[in-house]
């Protein structure tokens, strides 16, 4: 499971590309379902994690294994600091694998407005 530090300014729109693999080969998401979840703390008791501060369900992944979460202004737009997320896939079979976990750090900046 890969760890990984992202930086994403307060406000923006931000894409993370995400190619699930098993064992180094490219696997379908065809039929799989991605989780990205983003949370103030690195771990919690939420079984519904309706604490998460940016919660995507991704569900059109590509048979070549390629899934994009795309966070919006609106999702990023949140008190800059550090933050935990991590992609977790939901296989067909419906095994839950997590796939990488890391920081979010959001950065602010002089513009605060959207619109």
């Amino acid at each position: 499971m890969a760890s990984n530090k992202l930086t994403i300014n307060r406000g923006t729109t931000y894409s993370i590309t995400f190619n699930y693999q098993v064992d180094g080969v490219a696997t379908s998401l065809v039929g799989s379902t991605v989780f990205f979840t983003v949370k103030s703390v690195a771990y919690d008791t939420d079984a519904t994690d309706s604490s998460a501060v940016i919660s995507k369900t991704i569900t059109d992944g590509t048979s070549g294994g390629v899934a994009t979460i795309t966070l919006t202004a609106t999702d990023t737009y949140l008190t800059p600091g550090t933050y935990f997320y991590d992609i977790s896939v939901k296989n067909v079979a419906g095994s839950v694998y997590k796939m990488v976990e890391g920081r979010i750090i959001i950065d602010g900046s002089p513009r605060n407005r959207t619109t």
